[in-house]
């Protein structure tokens, strides 16, 4: 119920009587469609809205989620939707046939339909389902042109949502994964750009995406199918994985607040070199160097305008246009790479990362099947027996038998890396 101001007749600020909130179910809306009408002097253009936006609704109504109130103006016998139109224009496209479920947000229920699409085709609980949904309509009434366009003009106004905040809302493992990424250090520590509504993690759903895609399109649109279609990808993926190693290097490289580090365009080459290098070259204890690489090398591009640096050039022109865009990091990477390859030049980590079936058998028999560290007993094959880089794969020691101790799983991971897995 409105609270009215108890100093009404002394009021001399102009007010509205609050709207009348009504409800009513679809298939009250469906039978009486010829009330209602858009008021296109206010509204938005038909078809804003794609077709999977629309088809994200249905989905949301066929599972009792609330949706967004419509709002209409009562003019004598007419009714004019003010706000809302495409909600009511997919309602009523489902309802007549002509908009279908989709696969991709509604496989469980057209596989519970045997693979029916169209409302028509439904069984009568779902279509009762979807005619039974109750719908909120605020009703204005007695307002004149100008109050009924400061009234769509306010609802416009309202912030949408950012894409981190999006896709915080997505269902599945991977926004578990993000989140607990999003609480790292380097975010909060290293990076020079706020991380209000969310924007650290977009900033960690878009380092698992281009783990798992390689370098594409990073543009919102492009994370929001990633999710959809990658909802079981959790903490104990290899994605999840590799993003965390690299952010932790990352956190001992800038271990404060880094001034370069100013826009999502620079922090994503960053951490496109950082994962590159720790991936193929032996960088453990390179820290510092790739920290004052970064540096001097954002100012060479920051100076880049006044020479004749082709290259520099071309980075300085995909970090300002076209930063989403595939060929634009490609670009980008492939430079900062190359000049950080140049400058330094790691030796690279050797090619074979695990053990060989004949290697493992060799350094078994050599340590007598036992752990090299508490003594315990092994069976060869078994998913607690472990072979051991003495010098480590990621600072340079290479897979060979000379470089491998046999131990158990607990004394791998508890003693010689320091962490359970």
């Amino acid at each position: 119920m409105c609270i009215r101001d108890r100093y009404k007749r002394e009021k001399k600020v102009k007010w509205k009587e609050c709207p009348i909130v009504d409800t009513k179910p679809i298939s009250h809306l469906v039978l009486n469609k010829d009330l209602y009408d858009v008021d296109r002097t206010y509204q938005r253009a038909p078809g804003i809205w794609t077709k999977k936006m629309e088809q994200h609704l249905i989905d949301s109504i066929l599972r009792g989620y609330p949706v967004p109130p419509i709002i209409v103006h009562k003019k004598g016998n007419k009714r004019f939707i003010v706000d809302g139109q495409q909600r009511w224009n997919a309602i009523m496209k489902f309802a007549e046939d002509e908009l279908e479920l989709s696969k991709e947000y509604s496989s469980d229920i057209i596989s519970e339909n045997g693979g029916k699409t169209k409302y028509s085709e439904l069984s009568e609980e779902w279509r009762d389902r979807f005619n039974s949904y109750t719908v909120t309509l605020y009703y204005l009434e007695n307002y004149n042109d100008e109050e009924i366009r400061s009234t769509f003009l306010r609802l416009q106004e309202s912030k949408p949502l950012t894409p981190g905040e999006k896709l915080n809302a997505y269902p599945g493992d991977i926004v578990l994964a993000m989140r607990d990424l999003g609480k790292h250090p380097f975010f909060h520590k290293s990076i020079n750009i706020g991380i209000g509504r969310y924007r650290n993690l977009k900033l960690a759903a878009t380092f698992l995406y281009l783990e798992k895609e390689g370098i594409r399109d990073i543009s919102p649109q492009y994370l929001y199918d990633f999710f959809n279609k990658n909802r079981n990808l959790s903490k104990s993926s290899k994605e999840y994985g590799k993003v965390k190693k690299t952010l932790n290097y990352l956190s001992k490289a800038f271990d404060s607040r880094t001034p370069e580090l100013k826009n999502e365009a620079w922090i994503i080459s960053v951490y496109l070199l950082a994962s590159r290098l720790i991936e193929k070259y032996v960088i453990e204890d390179k820290h510092k160097d790739f920290r004052d690489f970064i540096i001097n090398f954002y100012s060479m591009i920051d100076k880049a305008k006044e020479g004749k640096d082709k290259e520099l050039l071309a980075f300085r022109e995909a970090v300002m246009k076209s930063t989403t865009a595939e060929d634009a990091i490609k670009l980008r990477h492939k430079i900062i790479l190359k000049r950080f390859l140049e400058e330094y030049n790691p030796p690279m980590l050797d090619e074979n990362r695990f053990f060989s079936e004949e290697q493992k058998r060799e350094i078994f028999r050599r340590d007598h099947g036992k752990c090299q560290i508490c003594g315990k007993k092994l069976k060869f094959g078994h998913k607690d027996t472990h072979y051991h880089h003495k010098i480590p794969y990621s600072s340079g020691g290479s897979t060979s038998i000379d470089n491998a101790i046999l131990v158990c799983k607990d004394c791998h991971y508890n003693k010689l890396h320091g962490k359970r897995k």
